[in-house]
């Protein structure tokens, strides 16, 4: 049996920024809020006596920020993380870092809203191809640990939208209400896979967060 932690990364920068397209934006590093919703991710799993057998991460700043936060809280090294491309964020290709208004006219979300899951971003990604190589890591890296009776546990450090589309894949609902699941910074995604099924056990924990400061600017 798994059990694997997908977890979005903590506060970033970025985030700081709602009326810009993000997308990838590989570089952009945590707030300090994010430094600090981290540091409480990885006291709620040490209180809670959850270990990892393995910490995978998506290789952008803020994604491996929060894996190495987390870690450092929970007893484990750096050089313990595996970084995989696959847990990469949507590309939003030429759009990222461009205001949303500029870019979401009146034609350009008709455009997106006729057939959101294939609709690609100059130079970007759509969805559908965030699905297959999120299913494409999942597959090749965590399945075959399932084996010899035991009880698995991962934790997965990735992002927002990459998290919805793997979450459509499995659970192979519409891909019109992909945008409709809600997942906040550093919130907690639990899956479980037994006897070979799929099994959502809960979406967007963020009990470590309660309390906790914000930035509101």
């Amino acid at each position: 049996m798994l059990d694997l932690y997908f977890i979005r990364h903590a506060e970033s920068v970025m985030n700081g920024s709602p009326h810009l397209l993000g997308g990838r934006s590989e570089g952009t590093p945590l707030s300090e809020v994010g430094k600090q919703q981290s540091q409480l991710l990885g006291k709620r799993f040490l209180l809670q006596g959850i270990k990892f057998h393995k910490i995978y991460s998506s290789p952008s700043i803020r994604a491996a920020e929060t894996a190495r936060l987390v870690g450092k809280q929970m007893g484990y090294l750096s050089k313990e993380i595996i970084f995989s491309d696959d847990l990469i964020e949507l590309s939003q290709g030429d759009w990222e870092g461009r205001s949303k208004t500029e870019i979401y006219t009146a034609e350009t979300l008709a455009l997106i809203n006729s057939d959101n899951w294939n609709f690609t971003p100059p130079n970007g990604e759509s969805p559908k191809v965030v699905e297959e190589r999120m299913l494409k890591f999942v597959t090749k890296e965590i399945l075959p640990l399932d084996k010899d009776g035991k009880t698995i546990s991962c934790g997965i450090f990735t992002h927002g939208v990459a998290i919805k589309c793997l979450l459509r894949g499995i659970m192979e609902f519409t891909p019109k209400i992909t945008y409709r699941v809600w997942i906040d910074n550093a919130g907690i995604i639990k899956l479980q896979y037994r006897n070979g099924k799929w099994y959502v056990m809960n979406i967007n924990d963020i009990g470590h967060l309660l309390g906790a400061p914000t930035d509101n600017t």
